[in-house]
């Protein structure tokens, strides 16, 4: 019996599994294989795949990994579709094809006509073990004791992803939302609450270290901050935090992964920041003391729109989040090796129940005094909802009369902010003259090539020369756009650079042709720059 797990790449709320990230339902559906039994056992990507479809004639079944729930625009990868998963189904009909992973929470229906895919609703690694073990279809969700044994025998895995070892695993601690109420577009709410104990997801870490992994990211929760929670004791509708487990939980891995090179997190609930200061000022002293350089703490604020906000039963009014912000600002603000330790990240959505011509403003009225204020913010993230099935959201639904005209609003204030507040934050978080170690070049465009570090919100360096796709670089930061920035090869050799690259150089534009064709050049050809005595240190003239 031969099986072939094909991942395709999924993007939830809790969980990113586009390159260079694995997700957590590849490791506990091989787990879920391995104590079935079952030993021949192959991992595909679907970019892979794309490339060599015959080889699913080699395999009985293949389990396919896909959801987009909250999709994105990636350089990793372009993750499957529903389309591609038929066109497999239908031309290797001796292939069994079981879907599963965040799918369940898309409205995804396959034709009828084919006989041969199996679509798992609730979790794909009980599933697998159940189908295995008893040849049964069972849809039930597993238990925290399988989840732990999954996720430990299902470690191997990641040494067959092609960009081993330069990948990051998503680290789940938690599932479901232990508030009282639940946002409107959120599937975290179907979940009954359960914790991972520290020490089963520190087993679980010192197995992915063994296999060769060194980046984690601690990101399959709806809120970091409620870790371990008191649930027996509510403020207001959030549950008492937990302090000793946060801390337990990091010291811990420290102590498991030699040589770490990534620790970082994904969300944190700013109401609970909010209604428990004390205990989350705690908890953000531990993560900045044991992570890793360019953390980021992605808050889900949704909208600034008291309106929206109960309607949509959100986490946080303005206020809270801004409180949120600033204590993040305040511990986190410390520079590890240059780079800020932890900075906060805010979530954005369009297409909340109540949003109306003013809903869109405030939310730029919000950021603006951010910035006003001098606190920095890593990310902003601004996405059109998806709707998920079962939600709030869906079901109810949100009617307005006003859809384009609330549209043109919308990208409006969108580009206000990506102009005026995204520009800003980069331009103070990585100055002219930084340079960025080990940025992995993802993808070219034309002349350029997109590279960057592994992390939980890498930024984007535009390198103006081609370079070998997922080779590694260092480059130093010589100019700022709304999402990204522009960045040059380290060491950079002008005696050798292309007038493309000079060019890039802000104030040199006119002066490059003329520097390129002279015969003999010195640094001192630059010294007129005015960004000159920032990037000087990394220029060299051989």
């Amino acid at each position: 019996m031969k099986i072939l797990i094909i991942d395709g790449f999924v993007d939830e709320p809790t969980c990113l599994g586009v390159p260079p990230f694995i997700s957590t339902y590849i490791r506990y559906t091989a787990g879920a294989l391995i104590l079935a039994g079952i030993k021949d056992i192959e991992y595909i990507t679907i970019t892979e795949l794309r490339d060599t479809p015959e080889r699913l004639s080699n395999y009985n079944f293949a389990v396919i990994i896909a959801g987009n729930p909250v999709p994105g625009k990636y350089l990793g990868g372009i993750p499957i579709s529903k389309i591609e998963i038929e066109n497999f189904a239908k031309k290797f009909k001796k292939t069994l094809f079981i879907v599963g992973g965040p799918v369940q929470f898309e409205d995804v229906n396959f034709s009828d006509e084919i006989k041969n895919i199996i679509l798992v609703k609730k979790d794909i690694e009980s599933f697998i073990y159940d189908y295995f073990t008893t040849s049964k279809i069972n849809f039930r969700y597993r238990t925290i004791e399988e989840l732990n044994k999954f996720a430990t025998s299902g470690a191997f895995i990641v040494e067959k992803h092609f960009r081993h070892p330069d990948v990051i695993v998503e680290i789940e601690t938690s599932r479901g939302c232990p508030r009282l109420s639940h946002c409107s577009f959120c599937v975290e709410g179907f979940y009954n609450v359960e914790f991972r104990k520290p020490q089963d997801i520190i087993k679980e870490i010192k197995a992915l270290s063994n296999y060769g992994i060194k980046h984690f990211r601690i990101g399959k929760q709806a809120d970091l901050i409620s870790y371990g929670a008191n649930l027996n004791n509510y403020r207001e509708g959030f549950p008492e935090p937990n302090p000793l487990w946060i801390k337990i939980l990091y010291e811990g891995i420290r102590e498991s992964v030699a040589n770490l090179e990534t620790l970082h997190l994904d969300n944190i609930n700013p109401g609970t920041i909010a209604k428990y200061p004390d205990e989350s000022a705690k908890i953000l002293e531990t993560i900045v003391t044991y992570n890793t350089p360019g953390d980021v703490a992605a808050l889900g604020m949704e909208s600034a729109d008291p309106l929206v906000i109960e309607k949509n039963f959100l986490k946080a009014t303005p206020d809270e989040v801004y409180f949120a912000v600033k204590l993040i600002n305040q511990i986190g603000n410390v520079k590890k090796n240059g780079t800020y330790a932890l900075l906060p990240g805010i979530n954005l959505i369009k297409g909340l129940i109540g949003e109306n011509r003013e809903t869109f403003k405030k939310n730029y009225e919000f950021l603006k005094k951010i910035k006003e204020d001098n606190l920095l913010l890593r990310r902003i993230n601004i996405r059109q909802i998806k709707f998920s099935k079962g939600t709030y959201i869906k079901e109810v639904g949100r009617k307005s009369k006003e859809e384009k005209i609330l549209y043109a609003i919308f990208k409006n204030y969108r580009e206000k902010i990506r102009k005026e507040i995204d520009n800003f934050m980069l331009k103070q978080i990585f100055p002219v003259g930084t340079v960025l170690k080990n940025l992995i070049i993802e993808e070219h465009r034309g002349d350029w090539s997109l590279g960057r570090q592994i992390g939980t919100y890498p930024i984007i360096v535009n390198i103006p020369k081609k370079l070998p796709k997922l080779s590694k670089v260092s480059a130093f930061i010589v100019d700022h756009r709304e999402r990204s920035i522009t960045g040059l090869v380290y060491p950079f050799c002008l005696s050798k650079a292309s007038l493309h690259e000079l060019k890039q150089i802000p104030g040199f534009e006119k002066r490059a042709t003329e520097f390129f064709l002279k015969k003999e050049k010195t640094l001192e050809d630059l010294n007129f720059l005015k960004i000159f005595d920032k990037i000087k240190s990394n220029l060299t003239l051989d």
